[in-house]
C-alpha cells in the first residue's frame, strides 16, 4: 500500500501522546533530582556541564551548588556563555552589563518594581512585557547572600502546565494561544511612557527553536485578560495549578553560591526578611537565547 495511504494504527499513540508520556515520566519528584554540584563558575568542568545539559533537556532547568564563593558579575557572563548565552537583555532596571542585582531597594526607580522588595513575587516568566520580537528564552539567578529569612521560589516547568492544561480541556490550550490573549498595559513615569502596552499570547511556538514559548503573570493588577469565558476559565485553571500546594511546582531557598538556569521557567519569590549580616543578594541575567543543550 501506497505510504501516502495507511491509516495510522488506532493503538498507535500520537506524536503529542509520544511527547506527554516522556516528559511525564522525566518530571522530576523532588528539587534533588534539579542539583548539580560544581567546583568553580568560571570554568566548569565538561563533566559539570554535561550534568547541567542533562538536567535541563530533562526539566528546562538545573539548580547549581558552587564550591568556589568567588563570584561577581563577569563570572555570571563566563558561566552563562559556556551555554550559548550571549544575548543579554539590558533591560530598564539592569546594570551597564546587563547584570541585574535584585536586593531591597531604599531610593531610585527599582524602589518602584516588586522585583528589588522584599515582598512576595506572584507566579511569572521574565519579561512578559516584552516586545515579540524580544522574548526572554533563558535567564540564569546566582545567589550571594541569603535572606535571613524568606525569599524561597517556586519553580515550575512550563511543559509541565502545558501537559495539565492540555489534558483537562484543549480549549484552555486554544485560549491561552490566541495573540491578544494577555495585554500588559503602558508602563508610565512621571506621565511619560517607557513602554507601550503589549499584547500577545500566553503559549506560542517559538519561531527560532520550534520549542513551547510562555509568557505569564499571576498579578492580578497591570494585566488585562481577553474577555471570554473560554480564557477565563483556562486562566482560573492555571492559577489553581499554581498555587496547588500538592501540585507539580517545586519549591526551594538558594543558599549563597547556588544558582538556577533555566529556559525562563514559570517561577515565584516568596516574602522575605533582611537584617544587618544577612541581606539578600541574588544576580539575575536574562537571554534572549535558548540553552544550548549539546556538548
Amino acid at each position: 500500500m501506497d505510504d501516502s495511504r495507511k491509516k495510522r494504527d488506532p493503538g498507535e499513540p500520537s506524536p503529542y501522546r509520544r511527547w506527554r508520556d516522556a516528559k511525564l515520566s522525566a518530571c522530576p519528584q523532588g528539587v534533588d533530582a534539579l542539583m548539580v554540584d560544581i567546583d568553580r563558575l568560571a570554568k566548569i568542568s565538561a563533566n559539570e556541564a554535561a550534568e547541567l545539559r542533562d538536567r535541563i533537556r530533562r526539566f528546562n532547568m538545573a539548580i547549581y551548588r558552587c564550591r568556589d564563593r568567588t563570584v561577581d558579575r563577569a563570572t555570571i557572563h563566563a558561566f552563562a556563555a559556556t551555554f550559548g548565552l550571549r544575548r543579554i537583555d539590558r533591560h530598564l532596571c539592569a546594570g551597564e552589563d546587563g547584570v541585574t542585582a535584585l536586593e531591597k531597594a531604599v531610593s531610585g526607580r527599582r524602589k518602584r518594581y516588586i522585583p528589588y522588595s522584599n515582598r512576595s513575587l506572584s507566579w511569572h516568566t521574565d519579561g512578559y512585557y516584552n516586545d515579540s520580537t524580544k522574548p526572554i528564552r533563558a535567564i540564569l539567578l546566582h545567589c550571594m547572600h541569603a535572606a535571613a529569612a524568606g525569599g524561597e521560589n517556586g519553580l515550575l516547568d512550563p511543559e509541565i502546565a502545558y501537559i495539565n492544561l492540555y489534558d483537562t480541556d484543549p480549549d484552555f490550550i486554544a485560549a491561552l494561544s490566541h495573540p491578544q490573549c494577555m495585554t500588559i498595559p503602558a508602563n508610565r513615569e512621571s506621565g511619560r511612557e517607557i513602554r507601550p502596552a503589549r499584547s500577545g499570547p500566553v503559549f506560542s511556538v517559538d519561531p527560532v527553536t520550534g520549542t513551547l514559548h510562555m509568557r505569564f503573570t499571576a498579578r492580578e493588577k497591570h494585566v488585562i485578560w481577553r474577555d471570554n469565558a473560554a480564557t477565563r476559565a483556562a486562566v482560573a485553571h492555571l492559577m489553581d495549578l499554581l498555587a496547588d500546594e500538592n501540585g507539580p511546582a517545586l519549591r526551594h531557598r538558594l543558599d549563597p553560591g547556588q544558582g538556577i538556569i533555566s529556559n525562563n521557567v514559570l517561577h515565584n519569590r516568596a516574602a522575605f526578611d533582611d537584617d544587618p549580616p544577612h541581606q539578600r543578594l541574588v544576580y539575575r541575567a536574562r537571554y534572549f537565547d535558548r540553552i544550548e543543550t549539546t556538548d
